[in-house]
């Protein structure tokens, strides 16, 4: 008895003190355990996150044969997805795309004699992006963070199926002619926690397209609708998909 009971002591010591510790480290918000929602983030995981927006081209001459004039600035509907992985409470890293498939302006243009054709202009990017959330709350959280990738303006060039003269057509119907570059930016926004795994986000970019300053052409003398450096804004809204790694 008198040895076992300095050991019983002791043990009783060692357990009041490791209660202690375990006690102090929690968040006196939430004594019971780490806070809940974004707050709470205590270990990796994966966000997937589709949004859609509005993306704007204040500056953009666009332009398919710039001796007839171009047109200033261009709007179109963009769809964005991501898959991003978030190392801690703070940062976040991945890649995603970006999509606008109906520009709103139309470029002045003089068919080839003899031949009627349509043009459409796309819009494509794939991007890496870096985050830094400065702010994590339980329900809302905020982000900042840059992007740098590629983008391609895609022109299409197609003969008009109602032509005046009853000559057959030769070879394909329409050219593609597509113009690559370099983009840069930034973006953020705030994230408003929907349930325990999904969220809804407002996004906000900046950005810069560097395509080339000599524009290609097509076989007929059609030329790449952009050219140089233009300045992007977009707006969207997204959905996201957490979770834990």
């Amino acid at each position: 008895m008198k040895r076992a009971l300095p050991l019983l002591i002791f043990g009783l010591l060692s357990a009041t003190s490791s209660l202690g510790r375990a006690q102090s480290d929690r968040d006196p918000l939430h004594p019971l355990g780490a806070p809940p929602g974004f707050a709470g983030l205590d270990r990796p995981s994966g966000i997937a996150e589709a949004g859609v927006g509005w993306l704007t081209l204040p500056g953009a001459e666009v332009c398919i044969d710039r001796k007839t004039g171009c047109s200033q600035g261009d709007t179109s509907l963009a769809l964005e997805l991501w898959q991003l992985y978030r190392q801690s409470r703070r940062f976040a890293l991945g890649a995603g795309i970006l999509l606008a498939l109906i520009p709103t302006t139309d470029a002045p243009k003089q068919d080839p004699e003899g031949v009627q054709r349509d043009h459409a202009r796309r819009y494509f990017t794939v991007e890496g992006m870096l985050r830094y959330y400065p702010y994590v709350g339980e329900t809302v959280e905020w982000w900042v963070g840059g992007t740098g990738g590629l983008v391609v303006v895609s022109d299409r060039f197609v003969v008009k199926e109602d032509r005046e003269d009853d000559r057959a057509l030769l070879g394909p119907r329409g050219v593609t002619v597509r113009t690559e570059g370099g983009t840069i930016g930034i973006a953020g926004g705030p994230v408003l926690a929907l349930a325990p795994h999904w969220s809804l986000g407002l996004t906000l970019r900046y950005g810069h397209w560097f395509l080339p300053e000599e524009p290609a052409h097509d076989p007929l003398g059609s030329e790449a609708s952009l050219t140089g450096r233009n300045t992007m804004f977009s707006a969207g809204v997204a959905v996201a998909f957490r979770t834990e790694l």
